[in-house]
């Protein structure tokens, strides 16, 4: 490891050589920008680089970091990592409050019962770790905007701390309104109207009950939006890792009448449903009863894969989304198996962890997808097996990354378990499209109840062998062939050149009034600008992406 270049004044109080190349680049860029969002895949050292850029942005004040609760005592033992003498406090966990703290650890679901203290504070920097959490509009992201200085106002001034860092390696986790929260929080002038941003990015429409914003559009312009503010590096880009070899592995459910019965009476009553009238917390329920009994019926052959994993030496991580699963393969495995699930205190979590990585008796870790799926190291692991399929890819993502991650030396072998010819053939499939829209966002380097109507939709398109016809046809057009499309979008031709003056700005010259013209140039933190009427409103406009063109492509 290279040597820590000088960034600014505190940067001393990091050991000489303990960050690779790659994160001395991201300290500046985060310092640079002040406010930015860090996009590195899992496992490059996100926190770290946090930490490092907060401890040299802000030498004096009080820093907050916002995480899930899980990984609240991994972010204290990083802390002290850089800074051993910091005086630390984590609320949730520590009964007395501190005095005078340099940092302030805090869970999403603790920031109402602190909201008044946390308000109060003047604070240095914060950081949002697992920023993709404020996605949606909901109390905890209330809080977080606030704390942020982002006012309520769209288009009033961003104030409040002057370092805010998000952290996330799956911005858009989705779709792009995904992001709109996160360009909120950097003060990014494209968030100032979420219609604006939903037309321009989501392909926005509107129906008999309102804006539908679920879509994808624009996609390579919002690519080098992102840009603007964030910083994104894959693995394979900055890491000698080794490989990491995913596959799918059909499972026969053919003997199992539960699964079965249940595939049966779902598809029964789902075939007789009216599409214009759409029930969510009955087809949740009746989807929820199938996929548990899918989970049941692939116990069995999990269970065998353990065994030969663990017989040839090797350590394996399991993934499922059912705690009953959970139970039933700890009561088989014994003491060589931990568990990792929501109910587990961070200090439970932490002891398992430091077990199955260093523990030659630990074999196995079982694990919640959401709950070990998030801000914890499992490099001893050079197998991963997913019991279940998430309907959201970037809680694969993040799970595959527990192993596969800095300090891993070894071939990660992924696997997932489906039961052939049933609902989780389906859930592959939009899983894969899904995985294509988000790298069309990110391309090179960023991409509830609307996913319940995804889901419903698709099912009516994309699994014809699941229900023997399609019985009513989607009226908005073929959902694969359009995001197959997005996904193979290509860069659309650049504008002509807009002169550069010789402040650092470009000059346009108005359509409408020739003796008129406006200025684009750089904000306070990066971000583009233009002194047209269009910008004011909507904090975007044609002469600022024919900017970003140039300057980002």
């Amino acid at each position: 490891m290279n040597s820590i270049v000088q960034l600014a004044p505190g940067i001393d109080k990091i050991t000489e050589g303990s960050l690779y190349p790659y994160q001395s680049d991201g300290v500046a860029f985060l310092l640079s920008k002040k406010r930015a969002i860090l996009a590195d895949d899992m496992g490059l050292g996100k926190t770290r680089q946090a930490i490092v850029a907060m401890e040299a942005g802000c030498p004096e004040g009080t820093i907050l970091v916002v995480c899930p609760a899980s990984i609240k005592l991994n972010w204290k033992r990083e802390i002290l990592m850089v800074d051993g003498g910091a005086s630390i406090e984590v609320l949730g966990v520590d009964k007395d409050q501190a005095d005078a703290p340099r940092w302030i650890i805090v869970n999403y679901d603790l920031l109402g019962k602190h909201a008044d203290r946390l308000h109060a504070i003047d604070w240095a920097g914060v950081i949002l770790d697992e920023a993709h959490f404020i996605k949606n509009a909901s109390k905890r992201t209330s809080h977080c905007l606030k704390l942020l200085g982002v006012q309520a106002e769209a288009r009033a001034l961003v104030i409040g701390p002057e370092h805010v860092f998000l952290l996330t390696g799956t911005p858009m986790t989705n779709r792009p309104k995904d992001l709109f929260n996160l360009f909120r929080c950097v003060g990014h002038p494209a968030a100032r109207s979420f219609l604006s941003f939903a037309k321009r990015y989501c392909d926005a429409y509107r129906n008999d009950y309102g804006w539908v914003t679920t879509g994808a559009s624009n996609l390579d312009e919002l690519n080098l939006l992102m840009k603007e503010v964030s910083i994104r590096r894959k693995k394979d880009e900055v890491l000698d890792l080794p490989p990491k070899i995913r596959s799918w592995v059909p499972v026969d459910i053919s003997t199992s009448k539960a699964a079965l019965n249940a595939i049966d009476s779902f598809l029964s009553w789902y075939s007789g449903t009216d599409p214009s009238k759409p029930n969510d917390t009955e087809f949740l329920a009746r989807l929820t009863k199938v996929r548990t009994a899918l989970h049941k019926a692939k116990f069995n052959a999990v269970a065998e894969r353990i065994k030969d994993v663990t017989t040839t030496g090797e350590k394996v991580v399991v993934f499922t989304c059912f705690t009953d699963g959970i139970e039933r393969h700890k009561k088989k495995l014994g003491d060589q198996a931990i568990t990792i699930t929501g109910s587990a205190t961070p200090e439970q979590r932490m002891e398992a962890v430091d077990r199955f990585q260093t523990d030659p008796n630990v074999r196995v870790a079982l694990c919640n997808i959401i709950a070990g799926g998030v801000g914890i190291t499992l490099t001893a692991g050079t197998h991963v097996i997913f019991q279940d399929l998430d309907w959201v890819p970037a809680n694969h993502a993040q799970a595959e990354d527990r192993c596969y991650r800095l300090g891993q030396d070894r071939r990660v072998t992924v696997e997932y378990f489906h039961a052939a010819g049933t609902l989780d053939s389906y859930i592959a499939e939009l899983l894969q499209r899904k995985m294509e829209l988000i790298a069309a966002v990110e391309a090179e380097d960023v991409p509830d109840q609307s996913l319940l109507a995804e889901i419903q939709d698709g099912l009516r398109q994309l699994a014809p062998a699941l229900m023997e016809e399609a019985r009513i046809a989607r009226a908005t057009g073929d959902t694969a062939r359009r995001i197959d499309d997005l996904a193979n979008l290509t860069p659309k031709k650049k504008s002509e050149d807009a002169p550069l003056l010789e402040t650092g700005s470009w000059e346009f010259t108005s359509s409408r009034d020739p003796s008129v013209s406006y200025l684009v140039t750089f904000g306070r933190a990066g971000h583009l600008e233009c002194s047209c009427p269009g910008f004011k409103w909507r904090g975007n406009c044609k002469h600022v992406r024919e900017v970003r063109e140039k300057i980002y492509d």
